[in-house]
C-alpha cells in the first residue's frame, strides 16, 4: 500500500491501526472501481500553497485550516485509466480534541470564505466554492450518514472554461479524519465526463468512510 514516506516514518505505535482503516488497491474491484488505479505516491504530499482570503482573517483561517498538521497520518492516491480524474484518501489521528477543532476550522474557513486565491510561483489562481444547495454531489446529506461529524464541499479553480473541480469530504470518528478529495476539470452537467466523476464520488463514498468507521477485528 502506497503512503507518503514521511508520514510513515514517523508514525510508531498504531500506525498499523491507521494503514488498515486506509483505502488500498485490494478494496477496488468489489466496490466496482476497477478503472482505478493505485499510484506509487501519493499525489498531494506538498504542502498547500499560501491562500488569500477576502478579509485578513479569512486568509488566516484558511491557512491556518488547510496547513493543519496531524500528530500521524497516512494517504495514498488513486487515478482512472486515463488519468482524469485523481482521487486522495488520507487517514489521520490528533491528539485529544485536535480533531474536532481542526474539523470545525475547516467549517469555518467555508462558512466565511467562498471564494479565495491560491499563490503558485508568480500565479493568481482563483478559488470559488459550490453552494451546498447547488452541488450535484449533495453535500449536505452526505454528511448526515458519515462518523461523529462530517464536512463535504466543491470547489471550482482556475479560469472559466480551464477549472478544476475538487470536491472534498472529511470524515472525524473521534480523534482519527477521513479526507476524501477528487480532482478533475469541471464538466457540464450531464456530459459523459460529469457522469464518469459522479460515479467514481459515489462509489468512493461508499468506500472509504466505511472502510475507515469500520470496528476493529477482533481475534
Amino acid at each position: 500500500m502506497s503512503a507518503s514516506e514521511d508520514s510513515l516514518s514517523s508514525s510508531t505505535t498504531g500506525s498499523g491501526d491507521l494503514e488498515r482503516l486506509l483505502v488500498g488497491a485490494a478494496d477496488l474491484p468489489k466496490a466496482d472501481l476497477e478503472d482505478f488505479t493505485e499510484l506509487a505516491s501519493p499525489s498531494s504530499d506538498e504542502d498547500p500553497p499560501p491562500m488569500t482570503g477576502p478579509t485578513p482573517e479569512g486568509t488566516a483561517l484558511l491557512n491556518r485550516a488547510f496547513n493543519d498538521k496531524p500528530a500521524r497520518e497516512i494517504r495514498t492516491s488513486f487515478t482512472n485509466t486515463d488519468s482524469s480524474i485523481v482521487v486522495d484518501v488520507g487517514v489521520s489521528e490528533r491528539a485529544a480534541g485536535a480533531a474536532a477543532t481542526w474539523m470545525a476550522d475547516m467549517r469555518q474557513a467555508y462558512a466565511q470564505c467562498a471564494a479565495w486565491t491560491i499563490s503558485i510561483g508568480d500565479q493568481e489562481i482563483a478559488v470559488q466554492v459550490a453552494e451546498p444547495a447547488d452541488d450535484p454531489s449533495k453535500p449536505l446529506q452526505v454528511e448526515q450518514r458519515f462518523g461523529d461529524e462530517a464536512l463535504m464541499r466543491t470547489m471550482l479553480a482556475g479560469p472559466v472554461g480551464q477549472q478544476a473541480q475538487i470536491t472534498t469530504l472529511l470524515v472525524r470518528d473521534g480523534d482519527r479524519a477521513l479526507e476524501l478529495t477528487f480532482r478533475s476539470l469541471a464538466a457540464e452537467p450531464g456530459s459523459p465526463e460529469a457522469t464518469r466523476l459522479d460515479i467514481a464520488i459515489s462509489n468512493f463514498l461508499e468506500l472509504a468512510p466505511a472502510k475507515f468507521l469500520a470496528p476493529p477485528v477482533v481475534g
